[in-house]
């Protein structure tokens, strides 16, 4: 055989051999593509899985959380509208609450009921102060009355009250000077030419 024939044949050899080399080298690099990519989507997939999961969670974190939170804003605004249900219930026995005034407020709305008493005929009156007797000697007749004083403590002024039912003094009547609260009507009356205010059908709280 000569030596141009062997050439032929060695080179065709060769030829199939790098052939066959590409062709597996083309295969293996395919089949690692196709596996890095399945990797790829499994991990992929995988990662999203437990990113919805996560995110679940956290929804369901927020929503327990919101629920509980108006759960006690609702608490706290039912307190709220009840407390001042109540307060103004309370408010609505009396159409003048002294009580709830400063020092210096109520010192001039008792000198304005003293001044100008037609202006609180018929209105209830709640009041306190320190409680006070007088009696006269020449008529015999006792007077009761809470004395309120004003912001510096040199003046008062006092309302009589006249309490609702049968009370003797002192047996039903608290201790002179000491501090009370009294509810009632309010009312004039004229005695020797002047005109006194006083409260009717009262009652100490």
């Amino acid at each position: 055989m000569s030596r141009e024939m062997n050439r032929g044949i060695i080179g065709g050899m060769r030829g199939e051999i790098k052939r066959g080399i590409k062709a597996a080298v083309l295969l293996l690099c395919l089949c690692l593509v196709m596996g890095c990519s399945g990797q790829r989507n499994t991990a992929g997939a995988e990662d999203a899985e437990e990113l919805l999961a996560d995110v679940s969670d956290e929804s369901a974190d927020v929503s327990d959380s919101g629920s509980t939170g108006t759960e006690a804003e609702s608490g706290a605004d039912r307190e709220l509208t009840e407390a001042v249900s109540t307060g103004a219930d309370s408010s609505r026995n009396f159409d003048i609450d002294l009580t709830q005034m400063s020092s210096t407020m109520v010192y001039s709305e008792v000198f304005d009921m003293m001044t100008e008493p037609e202006r609180y005929m018929g209105k209830t009156v709640n009041m306190n102060g320190a409680f006070n007797v007088y009696q006269d000697e020449e008529t015999g007749k006792t007077y009761y009355a809470c004395l309120i004083q004003d912001a510096t403590a040199c003046c008062a002024q006092g309302i009589e009250f006249v309490l609702d039912g049968s009370y003797q003094y002192p047996a039903d009547y608290p201790e002179e000077g000491s501090d009370i609260t009294v509810c009632g009507t309010f009312d004039a009356y004229e005695e020797d030419g002047y005109v006194y205010c006083q409260l009717i059908d009262a009652r100490l709280q």
